[in-house]
């Protein structure tokens, strides 16, 4: 059962970093933003992942037992879940996504897929991600990281990248802000 849990946490650990590595498909390349946010979010975001990655190996609960095998595995699924969801993002958006969010009025601003039912689906399969790490780690203090520091900074991006949206796409954007909710479908 121990090997097993291991597994599974290092599947948690290694299908998302081994899929962020691949690279959407750009049939041409992107022209020039038109305008780009403050990096600043997206360098707290960084450090929030970091500090939460040291604190689920620093703070990994047990291993043995049904209980760690039960949360390994629903934290698994749960990555796993939040991966599909970022990489289905990431497809939608094409040659749109960019790290640091821009803007580009020539290509627009993507409202099909996950972008029907949530603004920064991105946003959220990351959180699930991390959520779905500290459940198979059994890291209630990476729990808590999340909660307190990468929760609030995809926020504090979330805020700077609908600026940008709102300035460069106006009235279209303000419409697609009212019919579409921010993170969570149906809820926020």
């Amino acid at each position: 059962m121990t090997t097993l849990v291991l597994a599974l946490r290092i599947v948690t650990l290694a299908v998302p970093a081994a899929l962020m590595l691949l690279k959407p498909k750009r049939e041409q390349k992107a022209p020039a933003r038109e305008g780009r946010s403050d990096r600043a979010p997206v360098l707290a975001n960084i450090a929030a992942f970091g500090l939460f990655l040291a604190s689920l190996v620093a703070f990994a609960g047990d291993r043995e037992g049904q209980a760690a095998l039960l949360l390994a595995a629903a934290g698994c699924l749960l990555a796993v879940a939040g991966i599909a969801l970022v990489l289905r993002s990431r497809v939608v958006l094409g040659p749109a996504w960019s790290l640091v969010p821009a803007a580009d009025g020539d290509r627009g601003f993507v409202t099909t897929g996950p972008y029907r039912l949530v603004r920064h689906p991105i946003y959220l399969g990351f959180c699930l991600v991390a959520t779905g790490q500290a459940l198979a780690f059994g890291s209630w203090p990476a729990l808590l990281v999340l909660l307190l520091g990468i929760v609030p900074t995809f926020a504090w991006r979330a805020h700077a990248e609908e600026q940008l949206l709102g300035r460069v796409f106006g009235e279209r954007y303000a419409l697609y802000r009212t019919r579409t909710r921010m993170i969570v479908p149906y809820l926020l």
